[in-house]
């Protein structure tokens, strides 16, 4: 997926490390969502995490970091991991767009977009995680089809909180 083309000049494309430059100011304009759920801003650290941070048993091919562009200008990050935690399972681990573009159904045309690939390649459900505090963030995933399938007690940068964890499925 080396382009995905939206509507009005919205695109999805690969971002790599080289990126992280543009990156830090997208994670700079949501800081909103950073004080929320870590408690802090984010570092310079926090933000190469994006791209070099695994889960267990999984490598850098089953890793995809995606930009979420207007034009030619970072908007949103999506990071997404194939096969996670169980082969047919996608793990979306963050998906941010800047505050000027939220509750523009483009979360929404974006997360469309995602599954239709993600079907392509063997997807057949979505699962994410989000915060018990982001009220915002579990209606937005719950609007799009999303059910709550347990709860657990995570530990972020300076707080605890109870995530939800959430799944959609995309194919029977």
């Amino acid at each position: 997926m080396p382009n995905i083309n939206l509507i009005n000049g919205y695109k999805i494309k690969y971002l790599f490390k080289e990126n992280d430059n543009i990156v830090e100011k997208l994670c700079e304009k949501c800081s909103d969502y950073y004080i929320l759920h870590d408690g802090i801003l984010p570092s310079k650290e926090e933000i190469d995490e994006i791209f070099i941070t695994l889960p267990p048993n999984k490598n850098y091919e089953d890793k995809f970091i995606l930009g979420i562009y207007k034009f030619d200008k970072l908007i949103g990050i999506v990071d997404i991991i194939k096969d996670f935690p169980t082969i047919g399972e996608w793990m979306l681990g963050l998906m941010l767009i800047e505050p000027g573009e939220r509750g523009n159904g483009l979360g929404k045309m974006v997360h469309e977009a995602l599954v239709g690939w993600a079907k392509d390649l063997g997807a057949k459900s979505f699962r994410i995680g989000v915060i018990q505090d982001n009220y915002k963030g579990i209606n937005f995933w719950s609007a799009l089809g999303y059910t709550r399938i347990k709860e657990v007690n995570m530990d972020f940068t300076a707080k605890t909180h109870v995530v939800n964890v959430m799944r959609l499925q995309v194919c029977n």
